[in-house]
């Protein structure tokens, strides 16, 4: 099964590349407008895994090496460039793992990457949501405990419908991801964090500097985990000046 990325805003010259990978349960369209508002040397794109959006049809990726698999096939049929990389919770995780797999291949060097809204995957997890509860509402009484409400979203039961299948299978993604100890990362990380968050407490967060040999940062925004869409002008301000104003040398 195949991943998409989707240009937010095409930019033939752009000299760096961001990928940026939704929470669970959302696709790409979290996204919208992220490319307009970048740097003009900055090309977005957003991960569309299957199951969700435009790809309701296509049956969900649950296997986590089959998901890295198919994510590393994409960016291999984009032109190669330097790479920068925006996870926001379970994209975090995706984001986390996908630098090291393209720091160990080195066809696309990672100038940044930018984790938001997850705790540090190398410290004692905590309990797993349930992915296959016995209905909906108790799926849904688990997410709202770990990261603060989506019933107001999901009230419809149409929505429901659509979203909570993706929900689900991407819960269950995330349960097949195993920490790793192994090799760091050598480029900059930087912390996005809400700080009404019930699922980043501040010990959890930064522990993410055990990521990296290079710089790192940790910056909080007012709202709970889905600050990245109530606070969106502030994240993408701080995303934009904490981007490199080009590429790195060496490419």
């Amino acid at each position: 099964m195949s991943v998409r990325l989707k240009c937010l805003a095409p930019r033939p010259m752009a000299t760096l590349r961001l990928l940026c990978l939704p929470f669970a349960g959302a696709g790409a369209g979290v996204f919208r407008g992220w490319g307009d508002a970048l740097p003009a040397h900055v090309e977005a794109f957003a991960v569309q895994l299957p199951a969700r959006e435009d790809r309701l049809a296509d049956p969900p990726l649950v296997d986590w090496a089959a998901m890295r698999d198919a994510l590393l096939a994409a960016i291999d049929a984009l032109p190669p460039q330097r790479t920068a990389i925006f996870g926001h919770s379970l994209g975090a995780v995706i984001g986390f793992d996908l630098a090291h797999a393209l720091q160990r291949r080195g066809t696309s060097p990672i100038d940044h990457l930018f984790v938001s809204a997850r705790p540090w995957p190398g410290r004692a997890p905590d309990p797993p949501v349930p992915a296959w509860p016995a209905g909906d509402d108790a799926l849904l009484a688990a997410t709202d405990r770990r990261f603060g409400s989506l019933g107001t979203s999901l009230s419809h039961p149409d929505i429901r419908a659509v979203v909570l299948p993706a929900l689900r299978a991407d819960l269950c993604l995330l349960d097949d991801y195993h920490y790793a100890p192994g090799a760091v990362l050598d480029c900059p990380v930087t912390v996005f964090a809400g700080s009404a968050d019930p699922s980043t407490p501040g010990d959890t967060l930064a522990a993410w500097r055990n990521a990296t040999t290079g710089a790192f940062a940790l910056q909080a925004f007012a709202g709970g985990h889905f600050f990245i869409e109530t606070h969106r002008s502030e994240v993408l301000a701080a995303l934009a000046a904490s981007l490199p104003a080009q590429a790195r040398p060496g490419w």
